[in-house]
């Protein structure tokens, strides 16, 4: 089993994805549980093109989700952010 190694906000904008921050393994942090944790947006159009996206220690994305504007940012209050 691989450790999952970060996960990463971000932003889609047409065809672009704009980083807004990522939350690190090497924190000491449980990242998966911390993805698991964070509420998926049910209503897709209402997450406005916010996404949380996982990624392994090879930098392969292996899931995300869309989230609400405000799962966004309390969850990027919460980690120190690297942009």
């Amino acid at each position: 089993m691989s450790l999952h190694s970060k996960i990463v906000v971000w932003y889609q904008v047409a065809d672009q994805k704009v980083v807004l921050g990522e939350s690190l393994s090497d924190t000491g942090q449980d990242v998966i549980s911390i993805w698991l944790s964070v509420p998926e947006e049910e209503n897709q159009e209402n997450s406005l093109g916010y996404r949380l996206s996982l990624f392994d220690d090879g930098g392969r994305e292996i899931a995300n989700k869309a989230i609400s504007t405000l799962t966004a940012d309390d969850f990027l209050a919460q980690i120190k952010v690297r942009a």
